[in-house]
Formats: C-alpha cells, structure tokens, sequence
C-alpha cells in the first residue's frame, strides 16, 4: 500500500482494533435501547448525536488541500492529515468535518469510479464517524466545471451532456455511499460560477435528480451563484424536497478577510486591516479599478455581518419556511491581525447561531487554518467556541 493507504491504519495489534470495535457497537447499542438518562462524557454525547440526529452539523471544519486543490509537493491524499488530526479534531468540539474532493478524479476515462482515490475518502469517513462525528462530502469540483483563476471551464453550466455526465457521475458516488446513513451528506457543487442563475438552478435540479433516483433520503445541499453569496440568495429554486438544505458562504468584507491575498489582488504591502475597525486609506495601495478601492476609511462593525444574517434568514421565511440552511464557509486569512481574526470568526458564528444554522469554518491547516502546521492552535479557534 501506498503511504496514503496506511496513514489510515492503526499501528496496533487486531486485539485492538477488535476492542475498538465492540466498545463503538457496545455505545450504539446503549443509545437506541436506553430510555434512562444516563450522565454522558463529551466524547459519548457526539457519538450518541451523530448516530441517530439529524441535527449533527452544527460545528463543522473543512480540510483545505488534501483531497481537493492539493499543491504539488503533496498531492492528492498528503500524509499531513491523518487519524491524529481528526481525533483532535473532535476533541475541539466540531461535530462534523466537511472533505473538499476533486471529483474529476474519482472518475475513470471510461466512466466508472476510480476506487484507488475514493477509498482514501472512505477511510476518513469511517474514522470520522468512528471519533463522534459526521461528514459531508463537498464536490469541491465537477467534471467540466472549474473556476479557478487560471483554469476556468464553465461547460457544466453551459453543455447539457456534461451536465448529464456530471449527473451521471453524482448517481453512481450515490450508490457508492448507499448504505452510509444520516451522518453523511452530500454538498453538490462547491462556489459555482455559472454566467447565470438560472444555469445553475437548472444544474441543481439534475444532479439532484440523479441521486434521488438511487437515493431518496440522503441530505443534499443546494447552493447559491457566484461562489454562494447571500446577494444571489433570492433566485435559488430550493426543490420541495424535506432532505435539501441550502448552504451559503460568507466572506465579507473580503478587505478584511481576504487582505494581503494574491488571488484576491491585494498588495502584501498594504496596512493591516483590524475587526471591529475603520478600514485604512487604501488608495496608495490599490488600482483605482479594484473592487475594495472604495472601501477606505468605512467602518467594518459585528451589526453589519448580523443584519447580514437577519436579511438572508428573513428570505427563507418568506419563500422557504423552515429550510434548514448551512454556513458552509467562512474564515480569515492568516496575515490579518490575529485577534481581529478572533473577533471576526466569533461574530460570524454568534450571526449564524443566532439563527440556528450550522456552520463550518475554513479551514483546518491551510493559510485560513485554526491550526498551525507545527499543531499549535491559534487564536482564532478560540472564536468558534467561547
């Protein structure tokens, strides 16, 4: 087996393994048989709720750059994220972990899956479940789909048969994941570009489509256009299906979230940008024609990510009432003021609870990461609990 394969493996006898096995059956067994209200240790509490709720993704993190946009020194399946990191993981206090993947390459040439590169997959999901916790697998990118800055490819928006292999493909990953009950669920497409929203909608209603033709309960998540803002909220066609849930992401102000990111055109030169604040004067530091030029000297405040939150909930009321809906991404760049990050990562997530959505923060270990590279935390984990 490659090094990929055996990351997953516990260095421990069979005996062992065996042990683990009976006191994880041992614990399910109590849950569905006990009546009595028995005091729980944390640990016992997420197992019991992710088991049998299907109200367990309410604290979730993303692994950034494993199965999904990986860089080249470690590549898909890296041997930085293992076993140890999703035991800590669940010692935090997330209840769920969302997995980004690359789903062009779960696909073969000749249109099956690829099992050498979802079972890696697999055995994260098992370990998941294994340590309290549910997973939602994130199709981070969908053949003939990609919006990255130097590789865009907008043909599943725009071609109906690669949309219909894009479904196509999503039916046989339904069927692949079959018998994996309610602490797994599937987020179709990740920040989709379409060059409308109605393109998206009609994409939407064929992958869902699809797996409900093999798969008639598991929960989906349907998203809105140009990389699921709130401001594309309102033209989202949200099916009648009780087990379709819209997820949202949420980044604003990128001047604060996104500063001194390359990809988002900002300068590593300009000056910090603190939250709660007044943002600096910009215009020494940025082109007249980019989108934050004219955000200099504005004031960034927790009330406006709140009645962010107010306006998007208020919409659901109106034209979804009761739609479960799921903050699938929020989070700070790793150059802004560390306790800005914290005050900004609380707030969001004190917007989001308030209306009781699930969130999941971005990320665990990337240049977003609540967690360094040598395992120190930083303090924006702090945000997300206390």
């Amino acid at each position: 087996m490659t090094l990929c394969n055996i990351r997953f493996v516990h260095k421990q006898s069979y005996t062992a393994i065996l042990r683990r096995l009976a006191l994880a059956c041992f614990s399910l067994l109590i849950t569905v048989n006990s009546s009595v209200a028995v005091e729980q240790s944390p640990s016992e509490h997420l197992v019991n709720k992710v088991t049998h709720s299907m109200n367990s993704f309410k604290r979730g993190i993303s692994i950034g750059h494993w199965l999904a946009k990986f860089d080249d020194n470690n590549g898909y399946c890296g041997n930085w994220f293992g076993e140890p990191d999703i035991q800590w993981i669940a010692k935090q206090g997330f209840d769920h972990i969302r997995y980004p993947v690359d789903g062009r390459l779960w696909l073969k040439e000749d249109g099956s899956l690829d099992e050498t590169k979802i079972v890696v997959f697999d055995r994260a999901l098992q370990m998941t479940k294994a340590n309290g916790m549910a997973a939602v697998l994130d199709m981070h990118f969908l053949p003939a789909g990609s919006y990255n800055k130097n590789e865009q490819d907008i043909r599943l928006f725009t071609d109906a048969t690669e949309r219909k292999k894009a479904a196509s493909f999503l039916a046989l990953v339904a069927k692949r994941f079959i018998n994996e009950g309610a602490a797994l669920r599937f987020e179709l497409i990740n920040e989709p570009m379409a060059p409308t929203n109605a393109q998206l909608n009609q994409l939407n209603s064929e992958l869902i489509a699809a797996i409900r033709s093999v798969d008639k309960n598991r929960v989906l998540y349907v998203t809105s256009n140009l990389s699921s803002t709130f401001k594309t909220l309102e033209d989202v066609a949200i099916p009648q299906d009780p087990n379709v849930a819209l997820l949202l992401h949420y980044d604003e102000p990128s001047v604060f979230t996104h500063q001194r990111t390359s990809w988002k055109n900002y300068p590593d030169t300009m000056p910090a940008v603190h939250f709660p604040g007044r943002v600096p004067d910009l215009s020494n530091h940025l082109p007249k024609d980019h989108y934050a030029y004219t955000t200099s000297n504005t004031e960034l405040t927790e009330q406006a990510i709140a009645e962010d939150f107010a306006m998007a909930q208020a919409w659901i009321n109106k034209h979804a009432p009761g739609k479960e809906i799921y903050l699938g991404a929020f989070g700070v760049y790793q150059k802004a003021p560390e306790q800005s990050r914290y005050n900004y990562l609380k707030a969001v997530r004190t917007a989001a609870e308030k209306h009781s959505w699930g969130w999941c923060v971005w990320d665990y270990k990337s240049s977003f990461g609540v967690r360094l590279e040598n395992n120190t935390t930083t303090k924006a984990l702090d945000g997300l609990f206390h």
